[in-house]
């Protein structure tokens, strides 16, 4: 489903974060976003078949936080030895009707489903934080809109250290998307590198209109 919004600033500016999950104690929250990072991470070293945009990651790792973390789980994701995290103990489960994580129609229509593109993802299952990329914590997501492009909505995960021992402590992954040329691919940046973009369009600063700004998933 396309969320059409116009305008989209608009929205964003007078419509809380109504995502469908909610995550009981601060335990859940922190183990959520500690498999959130590390799954949306994992695509770069070796991405799943489904992520073939930048929003399929975010579902990706969202969804697959969300579990239960089993060894067959961590074969089925290719997950590779190191330490794990909690499980998160307030995670809904998929019902006869599907996994209803994310919510895809504003109100006053109730409507949740698994499926939900970049813009939904941030209009109504994220908050804004600003543009202000300095507010970013790990599993935050950066988002841009760019009219003029043929895929005008575009994500980011903030990851901050990484768990693949690359140094350095502000790392975004994100991935390209389709175009004309390709499928895309999965890339992992340093936030410093992306500050000094060669194309201005992609760097995430306040003075940039396509950077809408720092989003924070609603159930953090």
């Amino acid at each position: 489903m396309v969320l059409r919004l116009a305008p989209l600033l608009a929205l964003l500016a007078t419509v809380p974060a109504q995502g469908q999950v909610r995550l009981a104690t601060e335990g859940d929250r922190a183990a959520f976003r500690a498999w959130f990072v590390l799954l949306s991470e994992l695509q770069f070293e070796r991405r799943a078949s489904e992520v073939t945009d930048c929003a399929a990651l975010i579902r990706f790792a969202y969804r697959e936080a969300l579990r239960a973390h089993t060894p067959e789980w961590a074969r089925r994701v290719r997950l590779p030895p190191g330490p794990w995290f909690p499980d998160v103990a307030s995670a809904p489960r998929p019902g006869d009707d599907g996994w209803q994580l994310f919510r895809v129609a504003p109100a006053p229509k109730a409507a949740y489903g698994e499926f939900a593109d970049a813009r939904t993802l941030v209009a109504l299952n994220a908050r804004p934080l600003g543009k202000d990329v300095g507010a970013a914590r790990p599993g935050d997501l950066l988002y841009y809109r760019q009219p003029a492009q043929h895929q005008p909505d575009h994500l980011m995960v903030f990851v901050g250290p990484s768990a693949f021992g690359d140094p350095g402590a502000d790392w975004v992954v994100y991935h390209t998307g389709p175009d004309d040329e390709g499928p895309g691919e999965v890339r992992k940046v340093r936030l410093a590198d992306l500050l000094r973009h060669p194309a201005p369009r992609w760097r995430p600063l306040t003075s940039n209109a396509a950077f809408v700004g720092v989003f924070r998933l609603a159930l953090l």
